[in-house]
């Protein structure tokens, strides 16, 4: 991975964690979004699953953690907020190393 997607990958998932955490923790309560939260940690998920064979197998591992804790958000924790805020920064977080980790030559 370069340098730049290396840059752009980092601030996206900021900017996903700080929607999610914003605005006094009730960035999560709106449904859209946590939805669209727990969809880029799915797609930066499947990135690193797809992609692991290239990397480090780490990511294959970390990808499938992330894409299991976001299915548990869209799914299980919607109504419980607290929880669900904290699933979709670890999901998110995971799921950034994860592809790091998949891209990595």
């Amino acid at each position: 991975m370069s340098i730049s997607g290396l840059v752009i990958l980092i601030i996206l998932s900021l900017l996903v964690v700080l929607f999610v955490i914003g605005k006094d923790g009730r960035g999560v309560n709106n449904y859209i979004v946590r939805n669209t939260a727990a969809v880029y940690s799915l797609i930066l998920s499947l990135l690193a699953i797809i992609k692991s064979n290239q990397g480090m197998v780490q990511g294959f591992y970390m990808g499938l953690l992330s894409f299991i804790l976001s299915l548990l958000v869209l799914t299980v924790y919607k109504k419980k907020y607290d929880i669900c805020r904290i699933l979709l920064v670890i999901s998110i977080v995971l799921a950034t190393i994860a592809t790091y980790f998949s891209y990595i030559n």
